[in-house]
């Protein structure tokens, strides 16, 4: 059982186990800790077990996109122009998403997998919405929607994390890659079912 101390000793173990762990799945506590630069002992008293740490590190990603994705949609009416917001909002916490990708025993926990049942679903209802609306093409299945919004953030992410570009670039690219191939007319090429 985690024992709730310091939230900035918590948020660094956590941010720290978020890099780690997406680089290398099968690294030690004393991996993170050292990454963080607290003692194995700091990282056993804050956060507990393998298991507590993975757990914390699924639950804060969830918290952090919602508040990305709350915070991205207000003012915005259609549901497209939510999903663009979305997309660039979620950029800066690709790695948080990343670790929920690479992770899906996390999703075992019943808490866990509620709030990623969430997500899908309102995702899903948003990406509908904009279908209903005439922005996104009705013919294309919303999982692969949802898996293209996942490969976009994760190249904006990485390419920006390389230093290739900055981090506002990566969203603004992110977007208009994702949604340039969505969107009913694609310069020069008619898709079918359009």
């Amino acid at each position: 059982m985690s024992i709730p101390l310091n939230n900035t000793t918590k948020d660094k173990l956590l941010e720290a186990a978020v890099r780690v762990l997406n680089m290398q799945p099968r690294a030690s506590l004393a991996d993170i800790a050292e990454a963080a630069g607290v003692k194995r002992v700091t990282l056993h008293r804050v956060i507990g077990t393998r298991e507590e740490l993975l757990r914390d590190v699924a639950l804060r990603a969830l918290e952090q996109m919602d508040e990305a994705c709350y915070s991205a949609v207000k003012g915005k009416r259609k549901a497209f122009e939510q999903l663009k917001a979305i997309v660039g909002a979620l950029v800066p916490y690709a790695d948080s998403c990343h670790f929920l990708w690479k992770n899906p025993d996390v999703w075992d926990d019943p808490e866990i997998a509620r709030e990623i049942k969430r997500h899908d679903q309102e995702l899903c209802d948003l990406i509908d919405r904009a279908k209903a609306e005439g922005d996104i093409l009705s013919f294309i299945p919303n999982s692969w929607i949802i898996a293209s919004l996942d490969a976009v953030l994760y190249a904006a992410a990485s390419t920006a994390k390389a230093g290739n570009i900055a981090t506002n670039d990566a969203s603004a690219l992110a977007i208009q890659t994702l949604f340039g191939g969505i969107t009913k007319k694609v310069k020069g090429t008619a898709l079918a079912g359009a």
